[in-house]
């Protein structure tokens, strides 16, 4: 087994793994000393977790019920649809019963799968951003797959101590500082990665620019990318050319026109243009912008892979 050592007194997110059998599922809170089987993918969510609670169908029980802690401020990257679907919509309160809670002298040693239950449960995040300083006690290439929520930004440097083996990253980079590009480019073994942004925010524009575009081309392995919001031009965007593996790419932001994407037609690796037509007429792009760059690249597709 592999030893995972978060901060024994709080809980910094969720861990999730490939069973070792198939009749069960590996998802424990990141606190404590977590196991995971040896060469297992393991999958790692941070945000400050303040409580969980498992759908009872009856008043809650027990002696310790708590009000749930309000989110964390700013918008969260978005959970994998494979872990989305293990958590069921909160109904009112009287039918949820509280399992874990970050205040419970034994927090860490209730950190079981009991804490799930088996119909349903809700997490509920805290307000503390996250110090991302334990990642440098993790062992280098035990994370395969990394979602970053409210944490210090000064820390996110830290997650280049994954870089070895993070294939996958999911983060939103206005909740950082500038540093963050220069970080993400380090990780040289990434596949897939998505980038939410602003277009502007109070100082200014956005980190997710053509600053960031820049290095992210860098990457030499990455085939999925996701640019959701930004504040980048096409000139960012044709650095993206210099991605050798990129088969992916799904962009979603408002002011799309179709000549910000001629830069595709030099991708030679490139086979799906995904989310300019999310929405219909809401969408990033009017209809008949689309229709223009359907046209420029007829040998990408612009709907998902199957």
């Amino acid at each position: 087994m592999t030893v995972l050592r978060f901060p024994p007194g709080i809980a910094v997110g969720e861990v999730f793994w490939d069973p070792a059998d198939p009749g069960e599922w590996g998802h424990l809170l990141a606190i404590g000393a977590v196991e995971v089987p040896d060469g297992t993918a393991v999958s790692l969510t941070v945000y400050p977790v303040a409580e969980v609670s498992v759908f009872s169908g009856d008043q809650p029980v027990g002696p310790f019920e708590v009000e749930a802690t309000p989110a964390g401020s700013g918008p969260q990257p978005a959970v994998p649809l494979s872990q989305r679907l293990l958590r069921r919509a909160r109904p009112a309160r009287h039918e949820w019963r509280v399992t874990w809670h970050h205040e419970m002298p034994d927090r860490a040693l209730r950190n079981t799968r009991s804490i799930w239950g088996d119909a349903g449960y809700s997490v509920a995040a805290g307000n503390d951003p996250v110090d991302l300083e334990f990642i440098r006690g993790l062992p280098v290439d035990s994370v395969y797959s990394l979602s970053v929520g409210n944490t210090v930004p000064a820390s996110f440097a830290t997650v280049a101590h994954l870089a070895p083996g993070l294939l996958r990253l999911d983060l939103y980079i206005d909740n950082l500082d500038e540093a963050v590009p220069s970080v993400i480019a380090k990780l040289r073994a990434l596949e897939s990665l998505a980038l939410y942004g602003d277009s502007a925010i109070e100082d200014g524009p956005g980190l997710l620019n053509d600053h960031a575009l820049s290095l992210i081309a860098d990457l030499p392995n990455l085939e999925y990318l996701s640019l959701m919001d930004g504040s980048y031009t096409e000139h960012g965007l044709r650095q993206l050319i210099r991605l050798p593996k990129l088969r992916h790419l799904h962009i979603e932001r408002a002011g799309l026109t179709a000549p910000m994407f001629r830069f595709a037609a030099d991708m030679p690796a490139l086979t799906n243009l995904t989310g300019l037509d999310e929405f219909g007429d809401d969408g990033p792009m009017p209809p008949a912008e689309v229709a223009q760059v359907q046209a420029m690249l007829p040998h990408i597709s612009m709907d998902a892979p199957g």
